[in-house]
């Protein structure tokens, strides 16, 4: 009787770990889509978040649209720091063919994004706003910027082409 139980307790673990192991496998990006790699708080985030001692809160579509826009522009401005191109990709899709080239020639020293207006409807979105952007022996341009984007693995990602259309800083 013994054998039976320690068999059965043993399966029931084996199985609970392989449906952890799927779920872990299938979850969304880590949950903090507003503090990227080269942030000086990032490691310390996470193993908080591992640890249960902080979880992200739930933001509304428009918040996240807004995140997302913010991010790829930081990107940018960070364009040097390890993982930058992958935050940037994490949050584009439709790069050109010549990707990662306009992140590698990134001058941009500071941004501000201002009247940052997301429309969301469904899994797509819309955003319009100002992007004030500083780069390194240029100086400081305003652009009126409108991207289109759409809700993919877990995160907004802005349709890299409608960047590229607004600004010359991702040709």
């Amino acid at each position: 009787m013994r054998i039976l139980y320690a068999v059965s307790g043993l399966a029931l673990a084996v199985s609970t770990l392989w449906a952890w192991t799927a779920a872990v496998a299938q979850s969304p990006p880590a949950p903090f889509p507003d503090v990227p790699p080269w942030h000086w708080a990032y490691q310390a985030v996470l193993r908080d978040e591992q640890a249960g001692l902080v979880i992200g809160y739930p933001a509304s579509p428009a918040e996240l649209v807004a995140t997302s826009i913010t991010q790829v522009y930081d990107s940018f401005a960070h364009a040097h720091a390890t993982g930058a191109q992958a935050w940037a990709e994490r949050f584009t899709y439709n790069r050109p063919a010549t990707w990662p080239g306009p992140l590698e020639r990134s001058q941009v020293t500071g941004f501000t994004l201002t009247d940052l207006r997301p429309v969301v409807t469904g899994d797509t979105a819309t955003a319009t706003f100002n992007a004030s952007v500083t780069t390194a022996g240029a100086g400081t341009a305003v652009t009126p910027m409108r991207v289109s984007l759409r809700f993919m693995d877990g995160d907004w990602k802005i349709d890299y082409g409608t960047l590229a259309q607004g600004s010359s800083l991702f040709r």
